[in-house]
Order: C-alpha cells, then structure tokens, then sequence
C-alpha cells in the first residue's frame, strides 16, 4: 500500500506522461517562445539605439536645437536657452497619464484664457488611445494654437508671449493664446494736429495700428503681408497696399528691400527707413511718414505703399515726392480756394526758409546799392554798431536759434515753455542791446525759422534749415552770384532725388503729368478730381464718375 501510494507522487518525465504528439507541440511553442524573447530583446537594442541616434542628432545649421519624444531632455534644452530669464515660467502637469509641461512669459500671457481652455481641458484627457494631433483639433477652443516641431519658432513664441506646452512621449510642441501685454490705447495725433478730420492717431502696436486702417476701409483688395526683421530683435514689419492699385512690381521691391535688412535689431522705424531709400546722402526725406490712418488710407488708394513697423507710432508710406510731402489731410477738409492759398503759402516759407539769410547778407555785404537809400543808411547805422560782420552775425543768430530749438525740444513740457521765454528773450532783446547782433537780422532769422515750422513734415523743416549754412557761406563769398548758385545747386540735387522709380519733384515740372496738377501747387474742387495721380502709376486712374450732382439743388 505505501510502496503504491509512494510511486504514485512520483515525479517522472514528461515523456512518460504526454502521448508524443503533445511533447512534440510543446517543444515547438517553447522554441517560438525563445524566439520571440530573442526578438523582443533585440527590438529593445534597436529601440534604445534609435533613442540614443535621435538624441545624438545635432540640430540644423538654422536651428538652435532639436526637441525629443522625451519630456526631461526637452526641460534641460529649455532651462538652458532660458537660463537667467526669472520671468519665463515653468508648470508641470498630467495629462492623459503622462508628465506635461507649461511654458509662458510672466506679464504677457492671459492666465485666465489659458488656465480655462488649454490646462483644464488637457489634465481632464483620457489616458487610452490619446491622439495629441487629434485632441488639439477636437478639444482645446483656442484659436490661436498651432503644432510644432521647430525650436527656434518654439522660443521665439515663448517670447512674443505665447505658450508652450509639451507632452512626454511627444516631440512636437503646442503654442496657444495670444499675447497680453500693456500698450498705449489709441490717442490723438501729437505732432500732426488737425482742427478738422479724425482724431485718433497710430500707437505702438503692429495689430492696433493694422486695425485702424482696416476700420476705415472694408475692401478685401487692401493686402497686408508682414516680414520679420532683425536677428534677435524679430522685428514684426507689416506692408499695406491694394492689390488692384498699386502700380506692378512696387510691392515686391518693397518687400525685397525690407527682407535684405540683415541687422540685429530693429528698435524703431529709422532703420527700414535706411534700408529703402537710395540716396542716404541727402538732407531731403525721401519717404513719407505719418501718425495719421486716413492718411495712409488715401497714399494707399494712391498706389502707394505703406510700411508699418511693429514699436512704432508712425507708418511709412512709399515712394514719397516732394508734392506728396507738401500735403495734408487737412487740405482736403477745407474748400478748395482756401486749401489752394495754403499750399502756395508752404512753397513760398520753403524758399523763405532756405535763402532769406542768405539775400539778406549777399545785399548788404555786396550789393547795397540794390536797396532803397533810406534802408541802406538804416543798415549802414546798424551794422556801425556791432563789431561783427554781417557773417559771423548770421552764423551765431544761426547758433543760437538750434541751440533753443534742440533745448525746448528735448526738455519736459512744464520747463519748455519756459525755455522758449528764456529763448526768445535771448534771441530778441539782448543779444541786440549787447551790441552783438543788429536788429535787422534778428527779424531776418526769426522769419526763416518761423518759415521752417510752416513745413508740414518736420523732417523736411529740418533739411531746410540744415541749408540755410551752407547759403550763408555761398553768399558770403560770392554775393548773389553765390545765392543763385546755390539755388542751383538745390534744384539739381532735387530733380536729380529718384526713389522706387519716382522722381522727387519731377511732377511739379513735368508736362506729361500734367492731370497731377489739379492737386499739386494748388487744389481743384472735388468735382475735378476725377483720376489719380498718374505719377504713382496706379493700376486703374479712376477715382470717380461723373458726379454730375456737384452743386445742384
């Protein structure tokens, strides 16, 4: 009985249990078994190869780095490019069972909006069979967000103030939300003031300023295409025109010129201004600018160009003529008699702001005898009582009238007006009681200044007064033969002025443009102006019909 019972927990072979076509299929399952063990452990090799070649990639020429499926690498590259920056912000989360990160600019992102449509919605996915391509289209309501696999885009949006976020298990990256950021609101107009017309002025802001032109105008033919400039600065610069007006090719060289900047930064707009303009010599602008949007509007359904730079409250407009630059807004809020006096006013200061100095120390140094008797003895007294020729008399009122105009420029408002006091009892009162200065050329520079405020681009104002010095010494040396000689000269140098094509003031004399000059030294009535400038070469001249209404009852 125990001998039985011993032999039957007998522990035997399997060959003595199973019938040999079991054994047979067994055997072949626990070679497979080996096999798929083999296999598995070489995929595992292999994988950690790959993992090992993807981390060990170097990064393209024009990318700082590559980002990986693996979250802790991708933290360390971050860390790095962000070393320092105490205001980016890092925020680990879960989503769909796996570590996820938040990366934004402390300041410039909307917390609410990302809190409330980005991380709520991730923390709350589900684990199984997550789709980050799918989940973004489904999901996230934001409408700013995008899927990435560049780093350089993914930092520089870090630093426009966007979002990152980045999932394990995943090498590409999501930015979200759009930037949050104090800026100025939309004001008035600070340097060109109207008394008539809109009120609202250009800002700092690329998107505010783009807006203000698109409120005015609901015309889908009005094109917008923005360029980054600048190295590290990354610059936004947005070009405006309309697609059905502007004269062919203009645009393009607009945009080449711009995309050929290579700088490392573009802090204000002086710099895509250099980049454009073909004779940087010169004194004279040769591209317009204004604050204004209904002013770029108008260069626009011109044919013209504008160019908005991001950080800016100014919008270039190209090309610029002399007569574009002669013009305001305001002329055109006005009859037209009035606005036509106004303009034949502004030419008249331009030459007054230039040669007045100059006429005035050629006659009473060469040609005295050109003068009334009675006004030459008058000049002759005054001048018995400086010590100073006429010259050295002009060149230090010269002196002094920039060292004010600067001064009151650069002070506070509170203490400029006060300056301007101090100025112009300087200038005015004891200078001439000093015996420095006669009273005569003391009104003679005070009308030239005043002349060079009437110009209604500042920086044109400017490069007349920077001639007035150089007239002087034509003046002084040669008589009126020297002031006709530098009358030349300047009218050489203008007519000579070509920019994108256009000549700085060949309209004015050109009888081909002859249609141009209903709005050029003076302005017709609206009725007349019928067609555009043909100097800008738009691509359709009709601005109006018939208008055969104009002045009935």
């Amino acid at each position: 009985m125990g001998k039985n019972k011993n032999k039957r927990f007998h522990a035997g072979k399997l060959s003595d249990i199973l019938p040999d076509n079991a054994l047979d299929s067994l055997k072949k399952r626990v070679a497979d078994l080996k096999k798929l063990t083999q296999v598995s452990a070489a995929l595992g090799e292999d994988m950690s190869r790959i993992v090992a070649g993807i981390r060990a990639v170097p990064a393209p020429d024009d990318e700082m780095f590559v980002f990986t499926p693996e979250l802790a690498q991708n933290v360390k590259l971050l860390q790095t490019v962000f070393r320092d920056c105490d205001d980016v912000k890092f925020r680990f989360f879960k989503t769909a069972g796996r570590q996820a990160l938040l990366v934004s600019l402390d300041g410039m992102t909307d917390t609410t909006a990302l809190e409330d449509n980005i991380l709520r919605p991730l923390m709350q996915a589900a684990a199984k069979n997550f789709d980050l391509r799918q989940f973004t289209e489904e999901k996230l309501t934001v409408s700013a967000i995008t899927i990435e696999l560049s780093a350089d885009i993914a930092v520089e949006a870090v630093m426009s103030g966007r979002s990152l976020v980045m999932i394990d298990g995943f090498a590409e990256i999501l930015t979200v939300g759009d930037p949050k950021y104090v800026k100025r609101s939309v004001g008035v107009p600070s340097v060109e003031e109207n008394i008539r017309g809109p009120r609202d002025a250009f800002n700092e802001t690329l998107v505010d300023n783009i807006v203000l032109i698109r409120r005015r105008a609901k015309d889908p033919n009005i094109k917008i295409r923005i360029v980054e400039v600048g190295e590290r600065s990354k610059t936004r610069v947005a070009i405006v025109y309309s697609a059905s007006l502007v004269k062919p090719g203009l645009s393009e060289e607009v945009e080449r010129r711009i995309r050929n900047i290579s700088i490392d930064r573009v802090i204000v707009s002086k710099v895509v201004e250099d980049a454009m303009v073909e004779h940087p010599w010169t004194p004279f602008p040769q591209l317009d600018s204004t604050e204004r949007p209904e002013k770029v509007l108008n260069a626009i359904y011109d044919g013209r160009v504008g160019v908005i730079v991001d950080n800016t409250p100014a919008v270039i407009m190209v090309p610029a003529t002399y007569a574009s630059i002669m013009h305001t807004v305001e002329d055109y809020t006005m009859p037209a008699s009035i606005a036509s006096l106004i303009r034949i006013t502004r030419h008249i200061a331009a030459f007054i702001a230039i040669y007045t100095p100059a006429l005035y120390i050629a006659v009473v140094s060469y040609h005295p005898g050109m003068l009334p008797t009675g006004l030459a003895i008058s000049i002759a007294e005054l001048r018995a009582r400086t010590p100073f020729p006429s010259f050295l008399e002009a060149v230090m009122m010269e002196t002094l009238l920039e060292l004010f105009q600067e001064a009151v420029a650069r002070l506070p408002k509170k203490i400029a007006s006060a300056a301007s006091m101090v100025g112009a009892f300087v200038i005015g009162t004891t200078v001439v009681q000093a015996g420095l200065v006669n009273p005569l050329l003391v009104v003679v520079t005070s009308v030239s200044a005043i002349a060079s405020y009437v110009m209604p681009y500042y920086s044109f104002g400017l490069a007349l007064r920077s001639l007035r010095l150089p007239m002087l010494c034509l003046a002084a040396t040669l008589g009126l033969y020297g002031v006709m000689l530098g009358i030349l000269i300047v009218t050489v140098h203008l007519f000579s002025l070509r920019n994108f094509g256009e000549s700085y003031i060949g309209g004015v004399t050109d009888v081909a443009l002859w249609s141009d000059w209903k709005d050029g030294l003076i302005r017709l009535p609206q009725k007349f102006m019928k067609t555009r400038p043909v100097e800008f070469g738009a691509q359709d001249q009709q601005r109006q019909g018939d208008n055969k209404g104009y002045g009935q009852s």
